[in-house]
């Protein structure tokens, strides 16, 4: 059964956005590293790999670290009405 949140234009542009930084990150974390023509495939690979693995555990990342902050806020905003 799918979650009718998922439907939400909010959710594709969410979901969209995702990608699109999971793509970009992956590419700028590939193109960082400048390795010698004569290196071989399997070098340049090997820092893709890894590139990906930064970018996927990133977002998730900032995902947990945005719903932390927004419980504190949600902590001091019924503080302050208490």
């Amino acid at each position: 059964m799918k979650n009718p949140a998922e439907n939400s234009k909010t959710w594709k542009i969410a979901s969209a956005l995702i990608v699109g930084l999971i793509a970009t990150g992956t590419l700028l974390v590939a193109g960082v590293a400048n390795m010698p023509a004569d290196s071989g495939m399997l070098g340049n690979l090997f820092i893709f790999f890894i590139g990906a693995i930064i970018a996927l555990q990133l977002v998730p990342g900032l995902m947990l670290f945005g719903a932390m902050a927004k419980g504190v806020y949600n902590a001091l905003r019924k503080e302050k009405e208490l």
